[in-house]
């Protein structure tokens, strides 16, 4: 990989000079025609598949804006096996960035309308949400040189998920591990969405088209969580009641004077989006160029009523029989199901904004060249995308106030508890959101706030991160024969720049680093705190090639061969300088400016037969070498509360230095019409094998696994025709990856295997009306983690299966 980037300009001169001319051997041969319709120039970028954004899952739910892992099993997509992406691919990754739809509304001029209902059904909350959508295209000249189209689609859900969390400590001194912070939760989301778009389409003539394309999206997410967490950390260890499993796993313990905490969250999450894209189409008489334009606004903003409660002086052990579900037991007589014995701890109120701001432009051209009685099909384009990041909290924090507490039986739901994970456990009543708000402003005298906590809590959540990549590239194809050769590069230039406000003790602050905000006094120490951003710079250049090389030896049997390159830049915020701490759940998460970009080399082989009998096969073998990989490190802290020394979990994302995966896979197809019952059935497998290793500088003597990469990936379809009635099954199965790395092997986090069932059917009762229904996530599997051992499980996650019903009918 490193040849690549040492001098890419020698590098681009020889691979056009490579490009253009054609082999020795080869020069006496007639080259067949190319045509842009065989070589015809990819997307710009492989956009994600835009679903309805009220069934995200909650690990999705999460990852708003966030780029997308190229080696990750979860966000492979079968595709074409043996492939190169091309040089003219720019692999951003990111929902709506990078992607300039080239699509124009004059490609399909025919007027239309169609209306649309929907019933997005979840089983867990047992409740629907009706939905509502509309498009329509119409041309405005006879001649069909004016035509404009729009869709509107409102959507919503009313989702329940039920947790089982929970985190892992080291004993003092000694390789076990015992159960800290079982957390029993559950959350319901409700979620409306709402998206417009438009397009306008202007064909003049045979040789220019203009399109203006518009989007905005409106969305609004409220979530309620009721969560009870069980603290052992600070309690007395009852000795004599540990039972260790031999991985060091302490599977059961009797602990006095543990806590609780009873958090409460009534969240408001409010999102717009505006998208807009200019671009053309010109048709020479030797050039086609495509052009493009685009800006986004993102704008986010989350009001969160972040409650917290504690019971004190509890008696209780525990019991891991099922690691999933292990069992609790209180001893003195303490009711977890009474609130009046939950003393207000402190409620943080958090006022956060996003504001994102894109602004990019895109040309491609390509064209037929004759060199020496040799055709050529070239592609070259130029890409330049700038992006600005802006974050800000103001938080308020409110504490207990000597003798003016209260407790939580004051603005709790008036029920006794319910049902939890299929009635396991009961979960207590939870604080009613409407009560609590009322509560606040009726008891000024209680809710007094901690001006000194607001400031050291405020300050890190502020940050900007910038971005601006410049990309150009020349991609040749040439088809001899049966052979086709691609050869292609991208030089991309990539400049960043970070603020992030950090807080500093004056005994170590460096007045000559960043720009000072404010100098405060600590209550507790009266020592100062510094209050200061942060800058980083960074900027790189680097060179991408591809390569592709295909052979039929029969009109049925096909040989590809492929050598790419791929960069992925670190996301946005993990490059800014911050430190922040999260109190309530003992947490800290830092950044990290020294991250640098992944750099991904592949090689693939692939053979694929199609057979008139048995169907299509593909079979590709494959090996990727990684350099500074990124993962998820996650190591310990101590943080004194109220004089007790009390362990965090740091999370941070690092470069690993180098990672391998080698493997094969398959792909399998068949169509058959008249098949039993049926008038058409499609069968589809595809599998992917993966043996990875990585190597991190933190472990030099560890061989681990590459972050996010799964062993084992696959995927069966099926569908079927009867008439007007069309039905599909998909299954898909995801071995375990590992996803953060700790300290060591017995800290490392994996990601339990998912499989995943989906069934679809759709009836068309006439010309203009159809009936469908697609059903998603019906085996009910769980979201599931552990740490270091399959017995210490950290997350049970059950969101259970949803079901969307639509019927739309055409005008």
């Amino acid at each position: 990989m490193k040849p690549f980037r040492s001098n890419p300009v020698t590098v681009a001169g020889a691979l056009l000079c490579s490009c253009l001319t054609a082999p020795a051997g080869q020069s006496q041969t007639a080259a067949s025609t190319i045509s842009p319709s065989s070589t015809a120039p990819r997307e710009a970028a492989p956009a994600a598949e835009q679903k309805d954004e009220t069934n995200q899952s909650p690990r999705e739910r999460g990852r708003i804006l966030v780029k997308r892992n190229p080696i990750a099993s979860e966000y492979q997509v079968f595709g074409d096996i043996g492939t190169s992406p091309g040089a003219d691919a720019d692999g951003e990754g990111v929902d709506f960035r990078s992607f300039f739809p080239s699509r124009s509304p004059n490609a399909n001029p025919s007027d239309s309308l169609t209306l649309g209902y929907s019933l997005n059904f979840n089983d867990q909350s047992g409740i629907g949400k009706s939905g509502y959508s509309l498009s329509f295209s119409k041309a405005l000249d006879p001649e069909k040189k004016w035509v404009i189209a729009a869709q509107y689609k409102d959507s919503a859900s009313d989702r329940l998920i039920e947790h089982y969390e929970s985190v892992w400590l080291q004993s003092p001194g000694e390789e076990t591990y015992y159960l800290d912070r079982p957390r029993f939760s559950f959350d319901e989301i409700l979620t409306e969405n709402t998206v417009a778009t438009a397009q306008i389409g202007f064909r003049p003539n045979d040789r220019h088209e203009f399109y203006f394309k518009t989007s905005y999206q409106d969305y609004a997410d409220d979530s309620y969580r009721n969560r009870i967490e069980l603290q052992t950390g600070a309690a007395t260890v009852v000795d004599g009641s540990q039972s260790v499993a031999d991985d060091g796993t302490i599977l059961a313990a009797s602990f006095e004077d543990a806590r609780t905490r009873r958090y409460f969250g009534d969240t408001e999450n409010r999102r717009t989006r505006l998208h807009n894209t200019f671009g053309g189409t010109y048709n020479g008489d030797e050039w086609t160029v495509d052009y493009s334009v685009y800006t986004q606004k993102w704008d986010l903003n989350t009001l969160w009523y972040n409650w917290n409660f504690q019971d004190r002086g509890l008696d209780l052990s525990y019991q891991v029989d099922d690691p999933y579900l292990p069992n609790i037991t209180v001893h003195n007589g303490i009711d977890l199901l009474d609130t009046s014995t939950a003393a207000f701890s402190n409620l943080r109120i958090h006022d956060s904004a996003t504001r994102d701001r894109d602004l990019a432009a895109r040309v491609d051209a390509d064209r037929q060249l004759s060199i020496a009685g040799a055709d050529y099909w070239i592609q070259t384009g130029a890409l330049h995308r700038e992006k600005e990041r802006n974050t800000w909290e103001d938080r308020t924090v409110f504490l207990p106030i000597t003798g003016n507490s209260f407790t939580l039986d004051q603005v709790a739901f008036d029920h006794s508890g319910s049902p939890l994970l299929s009635g396991t456990y009961t979960q207590p009543p939870g604080l009613s959101p409407s009560k609590s708000r009322a509560f606040v402003e009726e008891h000024p005298e209680i809710f007094v706030s901690n001006e000194f906590r607001e400031k050291v809590e405020s300050a890190p959540q502020s940050y900007t991160a910038e971005e601006s990549v410049s990309s150009a590239y020349l991609l040749g194809t040439r088809k001899v024969g049966e052979w086709t050769y691609e050869l292609g590069g991208r030089l991309e230039r990539t400049k960043t720049a970070t603020r992030g406000t950090v807080i500093i003790p004056e005994a170590v602050n460096d007045p000559e680093e960043g720009e000072l905000i404010e100098i405060i006094e600590d209550p507790n120490s009266g020592s100062d705190l510094i209050i200061k951003d942060l800058y980083s710079e960074n900027s790189y250049t680097n060179f991408i090639p591809s390569a592709e090389v295909s052979y039929n030896t029969t009109p049925d049997t096909t040989w590809k061969a492929a050598w790419f390159q791929l960069l992925m830049r670190p996301q946005y915020y993990n490059i800014v300088d911050y430190r922040r701490i999260g109190i309530p759940t003992r947490s800290i998460s830092e950044g990290n400016p020294d991250l640098n970009p992944t750099e991904i080399d592949k090689f693939r082989l692939s053979w694929t037969k199609n057979n008139e009998t048995l169907g299509t096969f593909s079979i590709e073998g494959y090996l990727i070498n990684i350099e500074n990989f990124f993962y998820g490190s996650v190591s310990e802290d101590t943080i004194l509360e109220e004089g007790t020394p009390t362990i965090y979990k740091v999370s941070r994302v690092q470069n690993g230095e180098e990672a391998k995966i080698k493997g094969f896979e398959i792909q399998w197809s068949k169509t058959a019409k008249d098949f039993g019952f049926l008038d058409s059935a499609t069968a589809s497998f595809a599998y992917t094998y993966s043996d990875s290793e990585a190597n991190v500088q933190s472990r030099p003597d560890d061989i681990l696994p590459t972050p996010e990469r799964s062993e084992h990936l696959g995927k069966l379809s099926l569908k079927g025709t009867i008439g007007s009635l069309t039905s599909g099954i998909d299954l898909s199965y995801q071995s375990e990856a590992l996803d953060d790395l700790g300290g060591s092997y017995s800290q490392d986090e994996y990601r339990e295997a998912v499989i995943r069932l989906d069934a679809r059917s759709s009836y068309r009762l006439d010309e203009k009306t159809t009936l469908s229904i697609n059903l998603s996530n019906l085996t009910d599997h769980p979201e599931r983690s552990y740490e270091g051992s399959p017995y210490r499980v950290t997350r049970n996650q059950y969101s259970s299966w949803f079901g969307t019903f639509n019927v739309s009918r055409s005008f």
